[in-house]
C-alpha cells in the first residue's frame, strides 16, 4: 500500500504548519502504514517519521524502508534512551518546526496536557481526515475487494438463513465464511437484527430466535489491507405482511433514487434530501432517523456525509455510503445500503448483491 505522504504536506500547506503530528489508526497508516493505537506519525518539510515502540519497532522499520527515497521515511524506536516527545522534540529542532498541527478529534484532554507539556513547537488543533476523502486507485482496489467479499458472503448467507436459528448464529456463520474468503477482519460489529429488533438501526446481535414472518436487517463489512466495504440488505423469512412489504418498497425507491443523484458537482446535502423526500412523502419521515450516508475508507465512517447541512461538494474518488432505512417501533425496520464510487460522470455501485425483496428460508 502506497504512503500518502504528498497528502500530509497539501494538508499542512493549507493549515499554515510546518509539521502534523498524526495520533489516529487511521491517520498513521494512511500516511506511514502504521495501524496501531500506540505511537505517532511525525510529518515535516523533510521527512516522515514514525515513532514507536519495541512491540511495533521491527515490522515498522521494514515499512519504512519500502518507501520511496524521497519521502526520507523513518522508524524510530522510543525507549528508555529516548523517548517519543524526545524524538519529536529533536526532528521539529532541526527541521524548523514551529508551528505543530495534531489532530483535535482524536486527541484526549489529558493527552493534550502530556503533549502541551512535553513539546517545545505551538501545538495547533486540526482536523486532518479531509485528507483521506479522495482515493486513489490502489485503495479503491482494496475497497472493490471488501464489497465483492461482502456481496459473496450475503449470497452465502441467503442459503442458511432459517426460522429457529438465532442472530447471532448468522452473524457467525456470516463472518466465519467471509474470513474464509480472505477478509482481514469484519469492519464492525455486524448487524443482525430479526423482527421487532430490526426497529433499532444499530441492534447488536443477540440470542433472539428469527421467526416466520420476520424482516432481518443485516447490515455488514470486511476490511482488506485495513479498507472497508459497508452493505445492508433486509430479507424476510417464509413470508412478508402486506405493512412491511409496502415499507420495503418505499426504502428500496428512496436508496435507488439517491444512488442516480451521485454525481460530481453535487452537495452531500442534496443527495440526502432525495431519499428523505421520498420517505416523507410517503408518511415515514421521523422512522428515517439518521443520515442518508457516510464516506467509507480505512474508517467505516469517514468524512463527508451525505446529511441535512453537509455541503461537501462531490468528486471523482470519493466512496460513499446510501443506506436509507424505515424503523417501526413494535413492528420491525428495512434498511438497504450500497458502497458507491463517484466517477467523471456519475458513480458505480461497488456492491452487486441485488435489492429485490427476498424471501429466505
Amino acid at each position: 500500500m502506497a504512503f500518502h505522504l504528498e497528502q500530509g504536506r497539501q494538508f499542512m500547506e493549507v493549515s499554515g504548519l510546518d509539521g502534523l503530528l498524526l495520533v489516529s489508526r487511521e491517520n498513521k497508516f494512511y500516511t506511514a502504514g502504521l495501524y496501531s493505537g500506540s505511537g505517532y506519525v511525525l510529518i515535516t518539510g523533510n521527512g516522515c517519521y514514525a515513532i514507536v515502540d519495541g512491540r511495533y519497532y521491527v515490522q515498522q522499520k521494514e515499512r519504512m524502508a519500502a518507501a520511496p527515497r524521497q519521502m526520507n521515511a523513518a522508524a524510530l524506536l522510543a525507549d528508555e534512551k529516548c523517548g517519543f516527545y524526545g524524538h519529536i522534540n529533536r526532528i521539529c529542532a532541526g527541521d524548523s518546526v514551529r508551528r505543530l498541527g495534531f489532530e483535535a478529534e482524536a486527541v484526549s484532554y489529558t493527552q493534550y496536557q502530556k503533549l502541551e507539556n512535553g513539546l517545545e513547537p505551538e501545538l495547533v488543533p486540526v482536523s486532518p481526515d479531509s485528507m483521506r476523502m479522495v482515493k486513489d486507485e490502489e485503495e479503491i482496489a482494496c475497497i472493490r475487494r471488501a464489497c465483492e467479499i461482502a456481496d459473496r458472503g450475503y449470497s452465502y448467507i441467503l442459503g442458511q438463513i432459517r426460522a429457529g436459528m438465532t442472530e447471532k448464529q448468522v452473524e457467525n456463520r456470516l463472518l466465519y465464511y467471509m474470513k474464509e474468503l480472505g477478509a482481514q477482519k469484519e469492519s464492525f460489529d455486524i448487524i443482525v437484527a430479526s423482527g421487532v429488533n430490526g426497529s433499532m438501526p444499530h441492534a447488536k446481535a443477540s440470542d433472539k430466535v428469527i421467526e416466520p414472518g420476520d424482516f432481518v436487517t443485516m447490515d455488514f463489512g470486511v476490511r482488506v489491507w485495513e479498507y472497508c466495504s459497508d452493505i445492508t440488505r433486509t430479507v424476510v423469512v417464509e413470508r412478508a405482511g402486506a405493512p412491511m412489504r409496502q415499507v420495503y418498497e418505499i426504502v428500496r425507491e428512496a436508496q435507488a433514487s439517491a444512488v442516480r443523484a451521485v454525481r460530481p458537482g453535487k452537495r452531500c446535502s442534496e443527495i440526502d434530501q432525495v431519499a428523505r423526500e421520498i420517505i416523507e412523502k410517503a408518511g415515514y419521515g421521523p422512522a428515517f432517523s439518521h443520515n442518508l450516508g457516510h464516506g467509507l475508507g480505512i474508517a467505516c465512517h469517514e468524512t463527508p456525509n451525505f446529511a441535512p447541512g453537509d455541503d461537501h461538494v462531490l468528486v471523482p474518488g470519493m466512496v460513499m455510503t446510501v443506506e436509507p432505512g424505515i424503523y417501526l417501533e413494535g413492528l420491525g425496520g428495512v434498511r438497504i445500503e450500497d458502497d458507491v464510487l463517484v466517477t467523471e460522470n456519475g458513480c458505480e455501485v461497488l456492491t452487486k448483491s441485488g435489492k429485490e425483496l427476498t424471501v429466505v428460508g
